[in-house]
């Protein structure tokens, strides 16, 4: 944590009970990534992290102990949450960040399409990760001049049984230690999501 004493006086008293109060969410909210998500967007466009970080990517790093990606899949999967909900026929169910994911990078404009083409292509089986990414696809803008392949690469399938058991070791070694115990169940919640693709 730096602190510096250029970094400190930064935040009014308000500002640091807000921080705190997000906090909380982002710590404790692990089985919610929306609140996760929501939480780090306030923090980033607040900048609340500049009390003790001089950037936000040191908060969520040193602070939350995320990776950049991490980090912006839940602010993104939150905020394509928040545009489907709007969608009059749009069910939450039961939802995962890894889902939400897969739309992030379709312009804001086309999502609502792309999620009901996933449905489509789900013909009201499970709806996975993989479905929406498929449909994903068809929506998502051209960087070049080239035209779209219609040909899906399938993501390599990543064997996650062996993290998932170091985590369960880990977990049982740390004791009463909430700290810690939670960021192992969200390490395991995140690649248990990450298998289910």
């Amino acid at each position: 944590m730096l602190t510096s004493d250029a970094l400190q006086p930064v935040l009014t008293p308000d500002q640091q009970r807000e921080l705190e109060r997000l906090e909380v969410v982002i710590k404790a909210g692990w089985k919610t990534f929306l609140e996760v998500g929501e939480a780090l967007a306030k923090v980033r466009d607040l900048e609340l992290y500049k009390g003790r970080y001089g950037s936000f990517e040191d908060y969520w790093k040193l602070e939350l102990g995320f990776s950049r990606s991490y980090a912006y899949n839940l602010i993104g999967s939150a905020e394509v949450m928040e545009q489907l909900s709007s969608i009059e026929d749009f069910e939450v169910k039961s939802l995962k960040e890894a889902q939400l994911r897969e739309l992030i990078s379709v312009p804001q404009e086309k999502r609502p399409a792309a999620w009901k083409r996933a449905l489509e292509l789900a013909g009201g089986k499970t709806l996975t990760a993989k479905i929406i990414r498929k449909a994903a696809v068809q929506f998502k803008s051209l960087k070049s001049g080239k035209p779209k392949s219609k040909q899906v690469v399938a993501p390599k399938k990543l064997n996650l049984v062996q993290a998932l058991k170091l985590i369960v070791g880990a977990e049982k070694l740390a004791g009463k230690n909430k700290l810690l115990l939670a960021k192992l169940a969200a390490l395991r919640n995140f690649l248990t999501d990450l298998a289910g693709e």
